[in-house]
């Protein structure tokens, strides 16, 4: 198949006469102008060379290349001018990012030479991206495999992640786009690191000890670190990085960065979680949303809680006001419980929802919580 070339003058004559002159070697378009030039692209197929006229009607040639480099980067581009000067070779160097910079009138056999050189660096780049796009497939593939293969249940919570975060990502004008996707699906790869017997005890609902949860809560920069080092995944490793920090710049890393400084696709991620975490253990979307927006502001940022509940259909207001999140020493008889409180390991329910607390409750969350994780905070029914 032979090389595409489109060339953009506003002289018609030499347009033809040029078409004439390479169509032996090359599939050859013409426009006679920046614009009709722009609508060429279009097609399905892309232009390994483009050369312009500097000066056309319209937008200049400068001015055409700079647009042309944002619409099809690869496309190799070749200013062509009767006047040149040093200023406007800088202009298009600088603007346009040209291959050469040519004068006119240029000799044929120079030309073809330079289209031969113009067409390497087209296939040059282009076989550079395959390959880049291939090794991040693979990449990304076998990362994948690894964590279904040791951690099917947590995989499998990746996949909900990964889906619920792309639907809140929507409801911002600045996308997070694809790297928060994979973000989501990765998010749990530096679990990898964690020791098998570590991450029983957390199965278990068992206290893990200093150094335990310091693995715990560095798995993120872990898992950041393993992914910075593959091709275009940077951006990904930097969401993951601080998923788990907190709006207000609690947590870990333990740097400077906070609130909007945050990556957007973190404070996506790290609502997303938390909500997906609580409701496996609460069961009500509603209940556990009200628990987010305790948060709003310090834990999560607000406009994600936000999103998060136009997603989940889940208004705040009147529902949020009848129901308090009370620590373990906090409940006194007569509470009603709201959801139902489960065993750390979440294998059975303690006290339903409904049960109007006396000492003896109280006395047997105790019990339960004795030796093991202490319960999430008790969503306890206001007293009217």
């Amino acid at each position: 198949m032979k090389p595409r070339l489109l060339l953009v003058d506003d002289d018609a004559l030499l347009l033809r006469a040029q078409r004439r002159g390479l169509g032996d070697d090359y599939e050859v378009s013409i426009a006679e102008t920046g614009d009709a030039a722009i609508q060429l692209l279009a097609e399905d197929l892309p232009y390994a060379v483009v050369i312009a006229d500097f000066k056309m009607p319209g937008m200049n040639g400068i001015q055409f290349l700079d647009r042309w480099r944002f619409l099809s980067p690869d496309t190799t581009r070749i200013m062509l001018t009767g006047q040149a000067d040093l200023n406007m070779s800088i202009d298009a160097v600088n603007k346009g990012q040209v291959f050469r910079f040519l004068t006119k009138p240029i000799n044929g056999d120079d030309l073809r030479l330079v289209l031969r050189d113009a067409v390497n660096q087209y296939e040059l780049i282009t076989a550079e991206r395959t390959l880049l796009e291939q090794t991040l497939t693979g990449s990304v593939q076998t990362l994948v495999g690894l964590l279904s293969l040791f951690d099917p249940n947590g995989f499998g919570r990746a996949k909900e992640v990964q889906g619920l975060a792309l639907k809140v990502s929507e409801k911002f004008s600045v996308a997070a786009g694809w790297d928060l996707g994979l973000a989501g699906l990765l998010s749990r790869i530096g679990w990898l690191a964690i020791p098998a017997e570590v991450q029983a005890k957390i199965t278990r609902g068992e206290r893990l000890d200093i150094q335990e949860n310091e693995m715990v809560f560095r798995a993120p920069e872990t898992g950041s670190g393993l992914l910075a080092n593959i091709p275009r995944l940077q951006s990904v490793a930097q969401i993951i990085k601080y998923s788990r920090k907190n709006f207000n710049g609690i947590g870990y890393p333990k740097d400077q960065v906070t609130g909007s400084e945050l990556p957007l696709g973190s404070r996506i991620l790290k609502v997303v979680v938390d909500y997906l975490d609580h409701l496996q253990i609460r069961h009500s979307a509603v209940v556990v949303y009200n628990q987010i927006e305790l948060g709003s502001g310090t834990k999560y940022d607000p406009e994600v809680v936000r999103a998060l509940g136009e997603v989940i259909s889940v208004a705040s207001g009147p529902t949020a006001e009848k129901h308090v999140l009370l620590a373990l020493d906090e409940l006194r008889p007569g509470m009603i419980l709201a959801d139902n409180v489960y065993t750390a390991d979440n294998a059975m329910i303690v006290l339903p929802t409904g049960t109007h607390l006396n000492l003896f409750h109280i006395e047997r969350l105790r019990n339960y919580s004795a030796g093991k994780k202490p319960p999430e905070a008790i969503l306890i029914n206001r007293l009217v």
